[in-house]
């Protein structure tokens, strides 16, 4: 899925683009995007067909080269902080989480979020890796333009932290399927309001 996303964004492409391209919908790339299925080979050479390379760049994280992407600091700070809540966790957590992968890529986390310019240059991968350990779609963080996925990413994230509130130690956000961002919210209202009194 990070090749996939690296290769789409190196060619210019949106997701819609993307699909058009490997004869897939929106639904069955999703499944496959959210990880609760896998790709199979036609799929593979599909999108490598629709991203012209080969199937082997497609699937293999070692062949495809790291991009460098330069991105607005205050609203990436803002969402990788809200990450990091959402995780119960701590900045110095996360980039430990990181140094454990890639000590270049904690330096890329420290730099960012010790930035003190509008705009700072990345690793795109160290975003791939924070949405991951935050278990939230890769969009999140690499695109700002789809309103859909931040808008259900932070119905998500609601949703985790009422959880939390509530006693629930964890949730996969993958179980929840399709529920709209305002059922998302709906919940997390009802979670924070406790049970009815009598």
């Amino acid at each position: 899925m990070a090749n996939v996303d690296r290769l789409r964004r190196a060619n210019g492409l949106t997701v819609g683009e993307l699909l058009s391209r490997a004869g897939m919908t929106k639904s069955y790339y999703q499944s496959r995007a959210g990880f609760s299925l896998p790709y199979n080979t036609n799929d593979i050479e599909a999108l490598a067909a629709a991203l012209g390379v080969t199937p082997e760049e497609v699937a293999s994280p070692e062949t495809t080269t790291r991009i460098e992407m330069r991105v607005p600091a205050g609203p990436l700070v803002t969402r990788v902080r809200r990450l990091i809540e959402s995780q119960a966790s701590t900045e110095d957590e996360l980039v430990r989480h990181l140094e454990e992968i890639d000590p270049l890529l904690s330096d890329n986390a420290r730099t960012l979020l010790a930035a003190a310019s509008h705009t700072v240059v990345l690793d795109e991968e160290v975003l791939r890796l924070i949405t991951h350990w935050a278990d939230v779609p890769t969009e999140y963080l690499t695109d700002y333009t789809d309103e859909t996925v931040t808008d259900r990413t932070e119905a998500e994230l609601e949703l985790r932290e009422a959880m939390r509130a509530a006693g629930a130690s964890s949730i996969q956000f993958r179980a929840l399927g399709q529920m709209s961002p305002d059922a998302l919210r709906a919940i997390a209202q009802s979670l924070r309001s406790g049970p009815p009194t009598r």
